[in-house]
């Protein structure tokens, strides 16, 4: 959950809070004194510091509010309400509307005395209100399950009747068109909608966002933990004007329909940093749109990806020599780039000089010098790097080899003393040498500069919640329940959204090299005979990684089979 700690003021409380016994005036000053430091609500302080139990608060807040505090898993509430207000103010003011009755709505809010919230709820509804005291964890929830149960809005009567469509022939001068396009997509009902898309996909974990037009209307799906996933589409009148309002955030041509477009978006979201990266594409019906979201603050350490004891070991030996390249490998959205990323955090101290290059700057690094390609300006991954090596840099990171001209200068850096963290898009360690010889890398130098390249996949994680144990005399498992001697799954939950599956770990295949290697890499040997070799360094393939997680309980056997075929 986003929100954790979120009370309504308890400042002109604490003496009756003292006087009650619920703390002492010894943890009170302790904690006056965590609120001026660190500018968080006394409530959360208290909680944190755990001289209360939220419960014992809440009842505290509800007697001296003289509002009822309410269990929402218990409570009744009408679904249909939601349809009147929109997700972002029902999540930022963290209310939930529950029922009319005697004329006067009923809501659960984690904080009864915001009058913001009030008012936005009386404008929306019009209705005299009841508001009752609920967990600000618990309305969440009730929130993501709610929201995800109801439409965005198709039936909204307050959307505009935009008729205007995108058409290859028209007559209407660039100027006029992009004026009327302009118009229609600054409307509140566009732009509430718009960003109410972003807001449930960030809130969500997705990564990506699809809008694609049909004859009809159009059709939303979200990429959540690397699968999409069907949300509610806009209707045909409100399509146009979506797209519209997008283009114009990323400043992308509004009158152009007849070529793909790509820009980008910086928004700022409950306190965090968002990058969008948008790609327009024609179709058939209109423009379809995608958009990747990219967080700017979500840093994981090495800890965090999941890999065994001995690989993490192996892994930060690794990043840590003097020079030498390390290739990262898998297909797209595997978690190659976090991986990296991971690594630079480790190894960032202020006696080395680390640049990246990427495209785009995923996350910040603080001490990291970040260089974002543009090929419009012929910033390039090889001409950025060539100017790169003149800035005394002990580490380079390259977002991504492609070239033969970038594989070349990465391997010669490596050996003239720098250490190259890169990513390359092939299946397996031995096929990621093979690769790099095909881009045209000799081999005496690809044999001297190369120290280790990791193979990876990103399997979806069991919902914690939903967790239960399988039998594995079940038929679906064929061959594979033989390899392992326990398996789980999730039944799908409202915390899983019911697809029992909740995050995403790695799953690594870790191959250091060794004399034997550098000389089948040397005289051109197949990756047949290098993939023995790795072997014999490392019995266990990916997939057998990815059993050990099943295992363990982490992931199930159908989703390491799935993001480990061949």
């Amino acid at each position: 959950m986003k929100v954790k700690y979120h009370y309504p003021p308890i400042e002109s409380y604490v003496q009756e809070i003292v006087r009650e016994g619920l703390i002492t005036k010894e943890q009170l000053a302790v904690a006056m004194v965590s609120k001026k430091n660190r500018g968080e609500g006394l409530g959360s302080i208290l909680i944190q510091k755990r001289f209360l139990t939220e419960p014992e608060l809440l009842k505290f807040l509800s007697r001296r509010l003289n509002v009822p505090f309410i269990d929402l898993q218990t409570h009744d509430r009408d679904l249909n309400l939601l349809r009147e207000i929109s997700a972002s103010i029902a999540k930022r003011h963290l209310v939930l509307p529950l029922r009319i009755a005697n004329g006067k709505l009923e809501v659960a809010m984690a904080d009864p005395t915001d009058v913001a919230a009030l008012d936005d709820l009386k404008m929306a509804f019009g209705n005299a209100l009841t508001p009752s005291l609920a967990s600000a964890e618990s309305i969440e929830e009730a929130l993501e399950e709610a929201y995800a149960a109801t439409s965005s809005g198709e039936d909204d009567p307050n959307t505009p009747a935009v008729e205007m469509e995108p058409t290859q022939d028209t007559e209407t001068s660039p100027t006029t068109e992009s004026k009327k396009i302009q118009e229609i997509a600054s409307g509140p009902n566009v732009i509430a909608a718009v960003n109410q898309l972003i807001s449930q996909a960030w809130d969500h974990g997705a990564s990506d966002i699809h809008i694609e037009p049909s004859r009809d209307g159009s059709r939303v799906r979200t990429r959540i933990d690397g699968i999409l996933q069907e949300s509610p589409g806009f209707q045909k009148n409100m399509y146009f004007a979506i797209i519209s309002r997008i283009k114009i955030m990323a400043g992308l041509d509004i009158a152009e329909h007849r070529i793909p477009q790509d820009g980008r978006v910086r928004m700022r979201m409950v306190g965090r940093v968002l990058d969008l990266r948008v790609s327009t594409c024609p179709t058939q019906y209109g423009e379809k749109v995608v958009l990747r979201l990219l967080s700017k603050e979500v840093l994981r350490t090495i800890e965090d990806l999941g890999m065994e004891e001995k690989d993490r070991k192996c892994f930060t030996e690794m990043i840590t020599k003097s020079h030498g390249i390390f290739l990262t490998c898998g297909p797209t959205g595997s978690g190659k780039s976090t991986t990296l990323y991971a690594a630079l955090t480790r190894i960032n101290t202020p006696d080395i000089n680390i640049i990246s290059i990427e495209d785009p700057i995923e996350s910040e690094i603080t001490g990291v010098s970040q260089i974002a390609i543009n090929p419009k300006a012929n910033l390039t991954f090889p001409t950025i790097l060539r100017s790169v090596l003149r800035q005394d840099p002990d580490v380079i990171m390259v977002g991504e080899i492609r070239d033969t001209e970038t594989a070349n200068i990465a391997v010669r850096a490596a050996i003239t003393g720098h250490l190259v963290l890169s990513t390359l898009h092939t299946n397996t360690a031995a096929g990621a040498i093979s690769r790099l010889m095909d881009l045209g890398v000799e081999p005496f130098l690809l044999s001297t500069a190369l120290q280790g390249v990791l193979a990876q996949r990103l399997a979806r994680k069991i919902c914690p919640k939903c967790k239960e144990e399988l039998s594995l005399h079940s038929a679906r498992f064929g061959p594979y329940a033989k390899l392992v001697k326990h398996a789980f799954r999730g039944r799908g939950c409202s915390h899983c959204r019911r697809t029992g599956y909740r995050g995403r770990i790695g799953i690594f295949e870790l191959a250091p090299m060794n004399d034997t290697i550098r000389e089948l890499i040397y005289r051109k040997a197949s990756d047949l005979e290098i993939e023995k070799e790795i072997r014999r360094l490392q019995p266990l393939s990916i997939r057998e990684e990815g059993l050990k997680k099943v295992e363990e309980g982490i992931t199930t056997i159908e989703e390491v089979l799935r993001v480990t075929e061949e």
